[in-house]
């Protein structure tokens, strides 16, 4: 056998001719950025441009992988592109997948059931969408599930092998993502409970904090003074101990609003799964009709209190959002709140959010009650997937609540969920995760069509020779394009270093403007409807 056998189950093979399926029916092209991904994209550039490491604005992720992976699709990609980069993610989201998939079956989880699995993460809304984009969360995850893997290999076989493999993975998701450093403790409390104590089980706990310390230390105080770009970080560990330390009271109230809502989130996004462990449901006694009306009572009395406290599902996360996915990053709808995007009816939203209640409360349910039923890997697996979560979760709470920075803890709460579910006896259980799936093509689709709108919105002022200096693109266009560091927001005008609005790109009419030309693109999570973004001048 060789060292690092490669085999594809028809079921992983299915998913991956699903996944290539998808990619060409929702579209890749286009030279664009979206959301975050042009501060990752620029240290890119400059490096397949120039040869050097070059970063334009202050951010957290250390992207070190990002940037290299991104590198190798560029250079033979014939120079730099958006394009070229969502291709790198694109890729990087299938590898995950794959990984997910061999993962699951290392759980002792039959094929079918590690289909449905994959399938439930591969088409979540966050995975799906993120994945067409050069944001670093699905790589770092792709990262950190087959660092997962290899960890459980080395636990069941202690070849030296897969434990080279979890140290390399796990440092290249530290160089990508912060959070990655994580995996080093987790795995050395994972070795202690396994060897339930002893002074060999201290000897590896110790050595593991050791070498994360020293990676730590030796990126920070080596790594990127070497390269120049130490001064463009943010200070969030920094951050979360100041506010631990100047107010232990908020911290703590802020976590508990983020746990509910992530909490809320989890049963959205692990719906799919619900049919396939109704069985257990139905075992763990909540299907009576006391114990149901109780649930019932109970999640419609939470329903009221977010209701008086202004809050609606989704909880204005990055991703998720009224009937679609990706930030509307324009300025008529984000900065002025107009209402030129379609929108489903406030009470729809309600719904939605009691229906993920109810799902997390029945899966929190099943999942407690089904602990005992997992055998001894599999409870040591998911106590080092408990003690990574938590770990992550302290430190992603403190820029607030982003449903993207929760893509770890979907990911680990399906991987618990699909080991307990049975067998997969009838498939019509696979409606709901169908509906997902659909879901995450089409609003995927639509945020990615009017992106092309706005890309040739942006070339029709570029042809006017109207600059950067008079014009608000769109949170993107103009961070790519106009920067500044110091820059702050002015009033009445876009945070998003505008200088002057005379000129708009919008979804819709502003007061105060005219409608210069339009860019037609199709919703098709509106069925097909045909919909345009504007180029806006502000009258005289």
């Amino acid at each position: 056998m060789p060292p690092f056998p490669i085999t594809l189950h028809r079921g992983a093979l299915v998913l991956l001719l699903a996944w290539i399926a998808a990619a060409l029916a929702v579209g890749l092209g286009g030279d664009f950025p979206l959301n975050d991904d042009w501060q990752y994209a620029y240290p890119v550039k400059q490096w397949v441009e120039t040869g050097q490491l070059s970063i334009k604005a202050r951010f957290s992720p250390n992207i070190l992988t990002q940037v290299a992976w991104g590198t190798l699709f560029c250079k033979p990609g014939g120079g730099f592109s958006f394009e070229c980069l969502r291709w790198s993610t694109w890729v990087a989201g299938g590898l995950g997948g794959l990984g997910f998939f061999r993962l699951l079956r290392l759980l002792s989880v039959s094929a079918s059931m590690a289909t449905v699995g994959t399938a439930v993460l591969l088409f979540s809304p966050l995975y799906f969408h993120l994945s067409f984009s050069f944001m670093t969360d699905v790589p770092f995850l792709a990262l950190v599930i087959w660092a997962a893997w290899a960890g459980l290999r080395f636990q069941q076989s202690r070849h030296v092998r897969w434990l080279l493999l979890f140290v390399v993975l796990s440092l290249l998701a530290y160089l990508n993502r912060q959070p990655g450093i994580l995996l080093f403790p987790a795995m050395g409390g994972w070795y202690l409970l396994q060897q339930r104590g002893g002074i060999r089980g201290w000897l590896w706990a110790g050595l593991s904090v050791a070498v994360a310390a020293s990676a730590y230390l030796l990126l920070e105080n080596t790594v990127k003074p070497w390269l120049g770009i130490s001064e463009n970080y943010l200070p969030v560990s920094g951050q979360l101990l100041q506010q631990l330390r100047d107010a232990p009271g908020g911290v703590l109230a802020q976590l508990g609003r983020q746990s509910f809502k992530s909490w809320v989130y989890l049963g959205a996004f692990c719906l799919p799964l619900l049919p396939f462990l109704w069985s257990l449901v139905r075992a763990a006694g909540i299907l009576p009709l006391w114990p149901m009306t109780g649930l019932l009572v109970a999640n419609t009395g939470l329903l009221i209190a977010q209701h008086y406290a202004g809050h609606v599902f989704p909880y204005g996360g990055n991703i998720l959002y009224n009937w679609g996915l990706g930030p509307e990053l324009l300025g008529d709808v984000y900065t002025f709140q107009l209402r030129n995007t379609p929108q489903l009816p406030t009470w729809t939203m309600y719904t939605l959010g009691y229906i993920s209640q109810l799902s997390a409360s029945l899966l929190t349910w099943v999942g407690l009650n089904a602990l005992r039923e997992l055998n001894q890997k599999q409870q040591d697996f998911f106590l080092f997937l408990l003690l990574l979560n938590l770990a992550n979760f302290l430190a992603m709470s403190v820029t607030g609540f982003f449903d993207r920075y929760m893509l770890l803890s979907v990911a680990s709460a399906i991987l618990f969920l699909a080991t307990l579910a049975p067998k997969p006896q009838a498939w019509f259980k696979g409606a709901v995760l169908l509906i997902f799936a659909l879901f995450s093509m089409l609003a995927t689709h639509d945020y990615l069509a009017w992106n092309r709108a706005r890309a040739q919105a942006f070339e029709w002022l570029q042809r006017n020779d109207i600059g950067m200096q008079r014009v608000d693109a769109g949170y993107e266009y103009n961070g790519w394009h106009h920067y500044h560091p110091a820059r702050k927001g002015q009033p009445g005008k876009s945070w998003w270093w505008v200088d002057d609005d005379e000129w708009m790109i919008a979804f819709g009419p502003r007061p105060g403007y005219v409608m210069q030309v339009g860019f037609t693109y199709q919703r098709w999570l509106w069925g097909g409807r045909p919909d345009r973004v504007w180029v806006l001048r502000r009258e005289p």
